[in-house]
């Protein structure tokens, strides 16, 4: 993963320090080294720490709001510390790795213990090292080969070394396993003597210098204490009592790196983040969106907040279509209650927002989830993955600092109180963007908070408060009250094509250029590739595969429509479920009832299908199921959802079918004759006012084909750019964006594909006959159906793009070669993807 320029500048100053901590500590420094290497760096107002043996402690903070990659640079400091004052230890050893809270715990060994994290490789690359990742009842295994042999992190919970009473805790408690391997034999009581003496705050099970005798403790915290490791202390501000920091200091390590978006007064702040650079790196989705119910009703709040899920939803469909890239709008919801036995009148509980969600908004059961202290429905859910569900979760105050989706795009507080606290909590959880890139939609970059309030004013101070709690400055002005205001875009210009590549094409095309897409042949001449024309009309409902529909299996979708149906007795405390049969479903919710209801909401989704030709499908599909007989409005909304799929899937094999006819017959090709079956690529385009994208040496792209182009792509996008700005084979690229007036591909689905990029072969600043048509695919998308697609389109635009006789795409277009790509980043391997590309641009 590239690091951002903030995080650069963040190691730059960590190297400059920790590099004249190892000059002092050299000149024979021990007792002040830290204090003399801060004075050098040009810091002031060091607070000096010492360690349980009594040396000169190295303790730095580095300040970064919530959302700016805290443990990525945690796990580059490292590197930096193992390459300057631990160079000795060339990579080994141990870190001791400290984190406040279960949620923090169990995503930190998760991302480092996962070989294809970006955390893991970036500590690997960092260390040149293999890891070993340890939880405390493990590291007992630990032995002094690997110790001596590999980099060993040990993570901690905070709370689960600093306890008053250590001796109830097993990381003070005599251990057995591996760890006796680190210490002297049992019997030799001169060399724990001499250990004792090397290390004065060992603990010692037997300590008498009358006798002679000693015999040290072999527990986890004496072995930290021998290998006086480095500590990442992450949230450090909550490790500020004095208990904690001597724990810390009393595990002898060799450097502290706090981690925190809010240090204490007395943190060695050693460089600052601020959120503007977060804004500028596109890490955050900022404003925050402020809607104040006016209503005193939690219900109408909960149904603002679904509607704008919603239409959250809906550009995020339109995202996905045109990029590729999936974004599932999340919401947060903040009750008041979530205790079996606290459900009151008086206070919103969670169970109640759950069956209002699904029963009465009509949101599927899968995708509403509750995260409470006694209830966890997401363990284990990756919520990135394409195939989740998951669109709400629930909860009290489960989802504090260390929870982090950057789907979560909006805050729903039931809290018709004036508490203070109301949404503090949360508001950091729906900060962080997806893919750490803006999207085309404005909608997509911003977050939403939707709150039960009667003042707007105490809503924006208390989630003002919420942002400098997560590390955002308080002049940032990113709270917006969205009450009844509406939106403003952001600031744009016009780009103009270059004059240098313009001339090339001034005959015959007067400086216009022109790009193929399929058109079709007909009785009156030529016409764009249509969908609907050429390719839907040759759908017939009758040929759907409808057997498959008896494969489907609903039965757990009943039995969870079970749970939600219980009869109230009296004088019991417990609700007793009633069995499926005994369930009273609505009478007026017959089989009948439920199809035209599938058929309405299928028009919905599909209205290129007339309401007779849906309603075809729904007949046909309910004669082929098997098991829900009489049980239809139980899993109406499943059914409803697969239903949709199975048309989509069907539609699209007749398509391709009814495409395939259309080229192998020799009807689509290449044509610029027709004016309709060309793209030109306008001269001025309108780009967002923001800084300018640069290569490495900080000086503007080159061979962009228009005069400016913003730095807004993804990481992956951008090292194509830059890739295609310094390549000796490009004449010029240029960057296709979204939109109805921008290149596009129309293939045998329905939504067109916008490549990427287009590029325009060419030395010597003349123009070769190739022109490429690229489409960037990131890792996270490796071998989805959508990427497929679009390989296979790019074989028949290729092959189309070789076998044209080329004097019919007009004057100037003998011996062109038109070529897509699809440039998989997760296909080649690290790098690889510029091997694939440069293989690309030497030969057509």
């Amino acid at each position: 993963m590239e690091l951002k320029k903030f995080q650069v500048g963040v190691l730059d100053d960590v190297r400059a320090f920790l590099q004249a901590l190892a000059e002092e500590q050299a000149k024979g420094n021990p007792r002040y080294a830290s204090q003399e290497a801060w004075e050098r760096v040009g810091l002031r107002s060091y607070h000096q720490r010492r360690t349980g043996d009594n040396r000169d402690l190295p303790t730095f903070c580095i300040k970064v709001p919530t959302g700016g990659g805290k443990t990525l640079l945690a796990t580059q400091i490292l590197g930096e510390a193992y390459r300057t004052i631990l160079s000795g230890r060339n990579g080994a050893g141990l870190v001791l790795w400290v984190v406040p809270s279960d949620q923090i715990y169990k995503d930190t060994l998760k991302a480092l213990r996962d070989r294809t994290h970006f955390y893991r490789q970036s500590l690997e690359y960092a260390l040149s090292r293999r890891v070993e990742v340890w939880e405390k009842h493990e590291i007992a295994r630990l032995t002094p080969a690997q110790l001596a042999s590999c980099l060993n992190v040990l993570i901690v919970k905070l709370q689960g070394t600093n306890r008053q009473d250590r001796e109830s805790l097993k990381f003070f408690q005599d251990s057995g396993g591996n760890i006796v391997q680190h210490f002297p034999a049992e019997d030799d009581s001169e060399a724990h003597r001499g250990l004792k003496q090397r290390v004065p705050n060992l603990d010692m099970l037997v300590e008498e210098p009358a006798t002679g005798t000693y015999l040290a403790r072999t527990s986890i915290a004496n072995l930290v204490r021998l290998c006086e490791p480095a500590v990442v202390l992450d949230e450090g501000h909550k490790a500020t009592s004095t208990l904690a920091r001597q724990t810390i200091e009393g595990f002898n390590p060799r450097l502290v790196v706090e981690l925190s978006a809010t240090p204490q007064r007395e943190a060695n702040v050693l460089t600052r983040v601020t959120g503007l650079q977060l804004l500028d790196e596109e890490m955050i989705k900022l404003p925050i969106n402020v809607v104040n119910s006016r209503q005193t009703s939690w219900q109408y709040c909960l149904t603002q907040a679904r509607d704008r899920r919603e239409e959250l939803a809906g550009r995020a469909l339109e995202f996905y279509r045109t990029t590729g890239r999936l974004i599932r709008p999340m919401v947060l919801v903040q009750v008041e209650r979530t205790g079996k036995d606290q459900r009151t009148p008086e206070f919103i509980h969670s169970e109640q927002v759950r069956e209002y969600l699904i029963q009465r908004l009509g949101v599927p059961a899968e995708s509403v989830k509750v995260k409470t202290s006694e209830r966890d429905d997401i363990e284990g859910i990756d919520l990135l993955a394409e195939d989740c569900r998951v669109e709400w979760i629930i909860t009290k105050s489960a989802l504090q600092e260390g929870w982090d989706c950057p789907f979560a795009y909006v805050l729903v507080s039931l809290s018709n109180t004036k508490s203070r606290l109301a949404m503090t909590q949360l508001v950091g959880r729906v900060l962080r963007q997806p893919f750490v890139t803006k999207t085309p939609f404005q909608e997509l970059n911003e977050s939403y908070v939707y709150c039960l309030r009667q003042h707007a004013a105490e809503v924006v101070d208390d989630i003002r408060r919420a942002l400098l709690k997560e590390g955002y400055e308080g002049d940032m002005a990113s709270v917006v009250d969205r009450t009844g205001d509406a939106d403003t875009g952001p600031a744009t210009r016009v780009a103009t094509m270059r004059f240098e590549f313009r001339r090339h094409y001034r005959k015959p095309f007067e400086g216009r250029i022109f790009l193929p897409r399929f058109c079709v042949q007909t009785d009156d001449g030529y016409e764009p590739l249509d969908y609907f024309r050429h390719l839907l009309k040759e759908v017939h409902i009758s040929r759907f595969d409808y057997e498959k529909a008896s494969e489907w299996n609903f039965s757990p979708d009943i039995e969870s429509a079970k749970e939600q149906f219980y009869r109230v007795h009296l004088n019991e405390e417990a609700l007793a479920p009633l069995d499926i049969r005994d369930v009273a479903i609505d009478p007026g919710d017959t089989e009948a009832r439920v199809k035209a209801w599938l058929v309405a909401n299928l028009a919905g989704q599909m209205e290129w299908y007339s309401a007779k030709r849906l309603r075809a499908v729904v007949e046909g599909v309910c004669a082929a199921l098997h098991g829900v007989n009489g049980k239809m409005a139980l899993v109406r909304f499943r059914l409803l959802e697969r239903i949709a799929a199975f048309t989509e899937e069907q539609t699209d094999r007749q398509t391709w079918e009814a495409f395939r006819q259309l080229h192998d017959s020799g009807r689509v090709f290449f044509y610029l004759g027709c004016l309709e079956c060309v793209y030109e690529i306008p001269p001025k385009v309108v780009r967002r006012r923001i800084k300018p994208l640069q290569r490495p040496d900080y000086t503007p792209v080159q061979k962009n084909l228009f005069d400016f182009h913003p730095d807004e792509d993804n990481e992956y996008e951008k090292s194509v750019a830059l890739y295609l700005d310094e390549h000796p084979q490009v004449l010029w690229w240029y960057r296709n964006i979204v939109g109805h007036d921008q290149f596009n591909i129309q293939g045998w689905r329905r939504p067109r594909i916008y490549p990427d990029f287009v590029v325009q072969q060419g030395t010597d600043g003349k123009p070769s006959p190739s022109v490429w048509v690229i489409e960037s695919k990131g890792k996270h998308l490796k071998g989805s159906l959508d990427t497929e697609y679009k390989r296979d389109i790019a074989r028949y635009f290729s092959e189309e793009g070789r076998q044209v006789t080329w004097q019919e795409l007009g004057e100037g277009f003998d011996e062109h070669c038109f070529r897509f790509q699809v440039l998989d980043q997760g296909d080649y391997g690290d790098a690889d993807w510029r091997d694939e590309l440069n293989k690309m641009l030497f030969g057509c």
